[in-house]
């Protein structure tokens, strides 16, 4: 019956298509034993019609989509039961919805589950279906056109950035490493003195080189430094033949991104084992070790010599600034094998080896060794084959090929040699730069993941070292400075101290000289030249570098630095002005040169106005304007010292929460004195004379500022009388503070006497079935306890 209905509705479609032809009957019935009953489909409201593909069997559309798209949105679901039926090749059926306005639609791939169900053919192409007026509802027509939408690349990761809590942290690991590594060239320098080691090394040295080592005193000053050169030269070409490079040296220690880098990290194979004195005494016989290694036994040859050598070295901490290379990645360690030893079954036969009983089964047979059997296989007479016994060759190992060492190529130690003519240091560097008096050469760039410099410390042979970076960096303050400690708050006095530990007590004539030589190397250093390096340069500054509380004072420039480009100009380039750091002042408000003891003058204009910080409940209100005033700045040439009004007949001036402003020793009102000490103001009224408290500043904790009093202002002539009161209150405080302790003693002892007393009393008591426990006396003390003894005071004196 279903059947016969399928094949009706079927029939009656097919009358209703004009101008094509009858589906064959035969066809009809296979598509009613295929498709369900009309009765069997749930009776839906008519919804609009979703077209697919025509003629293109590749792309299926079942009703496991249809359902899908149900959840998204039922308006738009088809009715995918005639699909079908508007495929036929011969001639589509007419669809039951064809009176119905037929509207465009297009289909996106907006989600990755979509994507993975369909044809992987179609990825990328939108499927347009357009309609046509002129052409029946029953026809699909279906346009293809590229995705012309760019793809969104992904996004590369980006580094997190550093917290305040992250910075401090890396500020005290900074310190801390710079501490371990000074005090680890302290004891390297300390070897380069060891007489064993001397005494291996000074047979390298030949005659020649001692007479141009030492030259002689009555040759002029150039050539006795010349000589000196000479030989030093002479000593480096002996040193590159003689020393060999079989290790990886000091490398610039890096930040991990991943605390499991750190966990998983391993030295390399070709790193320095060098560690204890025994193995550096070892390495000066067999002069193989890293280059900082052979840097060190160069300064101990030199030293054995008799030429006064330094041990230079650039420290390569971790650094306390954000950014920089990461630490590289560090894979998992793999497990290790399991060794035949420990295994129960025994070690694998070699089938394929030349000595094994199979021959050599790999697919080439090489001169000198039997044939492969697997090359004899189908030959007529292989049964009749004999093996000949053909020994295996001797062959010689092959030598193993020397690893390649990839270090930076610029040294971490090196040696400076003190020339006497011309009381100067000049450095050596016999096995990187194989370079001799150029300081200009060991700077490495800043883009080297192997080396940085910041630190360049030099140790002398008496163990006192000496800061000498400005001798080797080419923009000191513009770019060095900004990796140490000092361009931090209190760094400067930090490394001072950290410095004096290792500070020789007096200053020489040449350390003098080296002092002016650093410093006139520090003031010959060019202006840079990008407008990174002026920031926080002390020389020079730019307008966009300063500050909030920042002004310039003379708008004289003295040079220009390309800031970008800009068409509109000749050159193509927009060029800044570049101002002096003298000429940058710091402006302040009237209340916080107040708080610094000095007011603003009369008539004086503001040289800045700062917009007033936002507050943190206004980010929601950005478009509106902030109707708050600003702040006005004042240089301090535009103020004066703050004079408080004077003490009149003892009264002291107060302001309206009764007390004085003393911020300063300055803002004590004339005829005054202040006394800092808690128990003043008890003083003054015990006195009954006036009085008022002391404002020293505020303590802020949050937003929110606390006022702090401390002591009070009199009038100098109550000076000495608030003063004798005070050092009473300090005995009577003493003298209760001695009686706390005698009473706190004596009731200690109380405590120890009734103890005792308790303790002899339980042992007194007799007990039933026990002895009484007998003390024994000594010989010499028994003439003690008799009567006969009698004590006269002596106190252990013979008494006339």
């Amino acid at each position: 019956m279903a059947g016969k209905k399928a094949a009706t509705r079927g029939k009656g479609k097919a009358k209703t298509s004009s101008g094509r032809n009858a589906v064959p009957e035969v066809y009809q019935q296979m598509l009613a034993e295929a498709l369900p009953t009309q009765s069997d489909i749930p009776e839906r409201p008519l919804k609009k019609r979703r077209t697919g593909l025509r003629n293109a069997p590749s792309v299926a559309v079942g009703p496991a989509k249809s359902s899908d798209l149900d959840d998204e949105d039922d308006e738009e679901e088809a009715e995918f039961e005639d699909v079908l039926e508007a495929r036929n090749q011969d001639g589509e059926e007419a669809s039951e919805f064809e009176s119905l306005p037929k509207a465009q639609q297009t289909a996106y791939r907006d989600s990755d589950s979509e994507s993975g169900q369909s044809d992987p053919e179609w990825e990328g192409v939108d499927i347009d279906t357009l309609p046509q007026d002129n052409e029946p509802s029953g026809d699909l027509e279906l346009t293809l056109k590229p995705r012309t939408t760019a793809q969104l690349q992904k996004a590369t990761p980006r580094r997190k950035g550093v917290s305040k809590a992250e910075k401090v942290l890396r500020l005290e690991a900074h310190k801390m490493h710079v501490l371990c590594l000074l005090a680890h060239l302290d004891r390297r320098n300390a070897w380069c003195n060891d007489e064993e080691v001397k005494r291996s090394l000074k047979p390298l040295l030949d005659k020649k080189m001692l007479t141009f080592l030492k030259p002689r005193s009555d040759l002029p000053q150039f050539g006795r430094t010349e000589s000196l050169k000479r030989g030093l030269e002479q000593v480096s070409v002996m040193w590159r033949t003689k020393f060999s490079i079989m290790a990886r040296g000091t490398r610039r220690a890096l930040w991990a991104d991943d605390e499991k880098d750190v966990q998983n990290y391993q030295l390399p194979e070709d790193a320095e084992t060098s560690f204890e004195k025994s193995g550096f005494r070892v390495a000066a016989t067999t002069l193989k070790g890293s280059r900082d290694l052979g840097a060190q036994l160069y300064c101990a040859l030199l030293r054995s010599a008799g030429v006064e050598t330094r041990l230079v070295c650039s420290l390569q901490p971790l650094s306390f600034n954000a950014g920089g290379p990461p630490m590289p990645r560090s894979a998992a360690p793999m497990a290790k094998p399991i060794s035949s030893e420990n295994s129960d079954e025994g070690e694998p036969v070699d089938i394929q080896g030349p000595d094994s009983p199979f021959g050599n089964t790999s697919g080439s047979s090489k001169p000198g060794l039997p044939l492969n059997p697997r090359r004899r296989l189908g030959h007529p007479n292989a049964a009749a084959y004999l093996m000949p016994e053909i020994s295996t060759p001797a062959r010689v190992p092959p030598k193993p090929k020397r690893k390649v060492i990839h270090e930076s190529p610029y040294p971490v130690l090196w040696v400076e040699v003190f020339d006497e003519a011309h009381q100067k240091w000049f450095p050596v560097d016999p096995l990187v730069t194989e370079s001799i008096a150029k300081p200009r050469a060991f700077e490495p760039p800043s883009n080297d993941c192997e080396n940085s410099m910041s630190y360049v410390i030099a140790f002398e042979e008496e163990g006192c070292a000496r800061d000498v970076t400005k001798r080797y960096t080419k923009a000191y303050n513009a770019k060095t400075i900004k990796t140490r400690v000092e361009s931090t708050p209190g760094g400067g006095r930090w490394w001072r101290r950290t410095m004096r530990n290792y500070a020789r007590g007096w200053m020489s004539d040449a350390d003098q000289i080296e002092d002016t030589e650093l410093a006139t190397a520090e003031a010959r250093e060019p202006m840079p030249k990008n407008i990174a390096d002026f920031k926080d340069h002390p020389t020079y500054a730019l307008e966009r570098h300063l500050r909030r509380n920042e002004v310039l004072v003379r708008t004289q420039a003295i040079g220009r630095v390309a800031a970008g480009r800009d068409l509109g100009t000749p050159g193509g380039k927009k060029m800044e002005n570049v101002y002096r750091r003298r000429d940058v002042k710091v402006a302040r408000s009237a209340d916080a040169w107040y708080r610094l003891g000095r007011d603003v003058k009369m008539d004086e204009q503001p040289v800045k106005t700062v917009a007033p910080k936002a507050r943190p409940g206004d980010e929601g209100n950005a478009d509106e304007e902030d109707e708050r005033a600003g702040t006005n700045l004042y240089t301090e040439e535009q103020t004066e010292l703050y004079v408080s009004p004077p003490i009149v007949n003892g009264r002291v001036p107060k302001n309206s929460f009764r007390n004085l402003d003393i911020f300063v020793p300055s803002m004590v009102p004339k005829g005054g004195v202040h006394i800092p000490d808690d128990e003043a103001s008890r003083a003054a009224r015990i006195l009954g004379i006036d009085y008022s408290d002391a404002l020293t500043g505020f303590e802020f904790r949050g937003r929110h500022g606390t006022a702090v009093l401390k002591g009070i202002v009199v009038a100098a002539e109550y000076r000495e009388a608030v003063e004798a009161v005070i050092d009473g209150f300090h005995d009577e405080q003493t003298r209760v503070e001695e009686q706390m302790r005698s009473h706190t003693a004596l009731r200690m002892w109380k405590q120890l006497l009734v103890s005792l007393r308790i303790k002899e009393r339980v042992d007194g008591y007799e007990v039933e079935g026990e002895e009484p426990d007998v003390v024994p006396q000594d010989d010499d003390d028994s003439g003690m306890d008799t009567d006969e003894y009698v004590d006269d005071g002596g106190g252990g004196f013979l008494i006339d």
